[in-house]
């Protein structure tokens, strides 16, 4: 797993904040636990790692990762169309937060993501507020 994070964030942690090898393991010893979301597998190769969280009245996207070479792929298009139409079925909206430098942004934004407040690193954004059904 820790390689999956590498591969797939790597370069803009390194831009965002700088890469300490050290601190990076640590940090993934820490806060890292593959009980609470699931390996993305594609023909049988492991292909990204998925955490959503349930809440009561929003879903959150905690974590979509995949490797590069499964990148740009219509892969991750597809299982964040799921979660936002599971989440609609619900009458919640879909939050995530992205890396500003991290051109999946653009990706969230295709896929009807607004956002709605940003940190000096992320922006946090959301399905639009609005009747899902």
């Amino acid at each position: 797993m820790r390689q999956l994070h590498n591969a797939a964030l790597k370069q803009y942690v390194t831009q965002t904040w700088g890469w300490d090898n050290d601190w990076q393991q640590q940090n993934f010893e820490r806060n890292f636990n593959s009980d609470v979301g699931e390996i993305i597998v594609i023909n049988g190769t492991d292909a990204g790692f998925l955490w959503v969280i349930e809440k009561e009245t929003e879903t959150l996207l905690a974590s979509i990762r995949m490797l590069p070479e499964f990148q740009n792929k219509g892969i991750g298009t597809k299982i964040i169309q799921k979660i936002i139409g599971e989440s609609q079925k619900k009458n919640k909206p879909v939050r995530l937060q992205v890396l500003k430098i991290n051109p999946a942004k653009k990706l969230y934004e295709r896929l009807g993501f607004e956002i709605f407040d940003e940190t000096k690193t992320h922006f946090l954004m959301k399905t639009p507020n609005k009747d899902f059904i």
